[in-house]
Parts: C-alpha cells; sequence; structure tokens
C-alpha cells in the first residue's frame, strides 16, 4: 500500500447546523447530540481506500471571529454545513463557499456542501434542489445527510471528499495547472466530464438547455 501526505480537512458553518456531530459521526460512527464549543478541536485519523493509506486531520471549527483567513491557509479540503431548516445557516454556507471561492482562487482545493439534519423533513426549509443549485455555481460536491440517523451518508460524504483531495494532491504538481483557469479540483473534474457530455449531446442535436448535466449527488 502507499502512504501518501496528510489531508487537512476544515469543516465550516454556522452555529448549530451540526458540525461536531457529522465530524464525530464520520471518525467513530457514533451521535453526539447538539453542543457548543468556544473553540477550535482538530482530530486526527488514517483511512484507507483504493489501497492507498492517508493520514487525515480534520479541524472541526469555532465561531472565531477572525479565524477564518488561519483556516483558508491551514486546508486543503474544506467541508461547508449547514442545516436543511435552518434557512439563515444556508445563507451562510452561501456566503463562506463565495468567500472560499475569492480566496482560494489560485489555487487547487476541494470542496463539499454538506445539508444536514435531513430526518428533519416536517421543518425543512432548504430544499435538496437549492443545496444542488448551489453547489453547481461553486462547482463543488453535495451532499445531503442526518447525522443523528446513521452514518452511512457521511461517510459516503467524507470519503467522496477525500478521493477528490488525493486527486488534487496529484495536480498540484503538474505544469498544466498554471494553465487552468479554475480554482478547485471540483471545476477541473466537472469541465472534464463536462466537455464529454457535450460532445455526445452535439451529435445528437440537442439544445444547451438539454444538454447541462448536474454533477452527482446524495440524499441520504
Amino acid at each position: 500500500m502507499t502512504n501518501l501526505s496528510r489531508i487537512k480537512v476544515v469543516v465550516l458553518g454556522t452555529n448549530g447546523v451540526g458540525k461536531s456531530a457529522v465530524t464525530v459521526r464520520y471518525l467513530t460512527k457514533r451521535y453526539i447530540g447538539e453542543y457548543s464549543s468556544g473553540k477550535d478541536m482538530t482530530y486526527q485519523h488514517k483511512v484507507t481506500f483504493d489501497s492507498v493509506v492517508t493520514e487525515i486531520e480534520i479541524l472541526d471549527t469555532s465561531m472565531c471571529s477572525g479565524c477564518f483567513n488561519e483556516h483558508l491557509k491551514w486546508g486543503d479540503a474544506f467541508v461547508v454545513v449547514y442545516s436543511v431548516e435552518d434557512k439563515a445557516s444556508f445563507q451562510g454556507a452561501r456566503r463562506t463557499l463565495q468567500n472560499l471561492s475569492q480566496a482560494k482562487e489560485s489555487s487547487f482545493f476541494s470542496l463539499l456542501l454538506l445539508g444536514n439534519k435531513r430526518d428533519l423533513d416536517y421543518m425543512r426549509r432548504v430544499e435538496v434542489d437549492d443545496g444542488q443549485e448551489l453547489s453547481l455555481k461553486y462547482g463543488c460536491q453535495f451532499y445531503e445527510v442526518s447525522a443523528a440517523e446513521n452514518s452511512a451518508g457521511v461517510s459516503l460524504a467524507f470519503m467522496s471528499l477525500l478521493r477528490e483531495a488525493r486527486s488534487a494532491q496529484l495536480l498540484r504538481n503538474l505544469p498544466i495547472r498554471r494553465k487552468l483557469g479554475v480554482n478547485s479540483v471540483s471545476k477541473v473534474l466537472g469541465t472534464i466530464f463536462g466537455k464529454n457530455s457535450s460532445s455526445q449531446s452535439n451529435s445528437g442535436g440537442q439544445s444547451k438547455k438539454d444538454r447541462k448535466k448536474k454533477r452527482p449527488s446524495l440524499s441520504i
């Protein structure tokens, strides 16, 4: 097995969205209830996928004012969490994605938009399509999960992000990176697959609207 360099993951989001819950679910498969912490928490973890052992550091962030720039410099991959029953948290996620996109414009990074608390569907204020559209705007992965119900969705979302982050590590060392006018590996992959879909659709004479394809996402 190959041992790659460490991947640093930053979990971002407003208060009460379940950042710690999704982080602990992924690491231990256990569920912890809501709690508020005034400081960042860092977890270390080793994971094997695709016959590769990778060291992971996950930074579960607090609402520390003035820490955003530090988080940006530290992270290789970012999970932006919102709650499906809190519209304000979704707007906060939108602002975070915008800030990430602007601040990390010249580098490759991996990005995941994660809607949490889908078990509270009767209180839903943010639709699945809303999350899908926002992820399309910023060219990132999107999953909707319930940390309270099970670990399957959370694990799948994190593993997808880590696979993408590992690809980003390889892209950083390629000379072609200076020629690609994108700010994340998500957009690189989206561009590649988008061109393939477009060329296939053109042969069938479809319109541009029909050719527009959404990136895969999951609500689980």
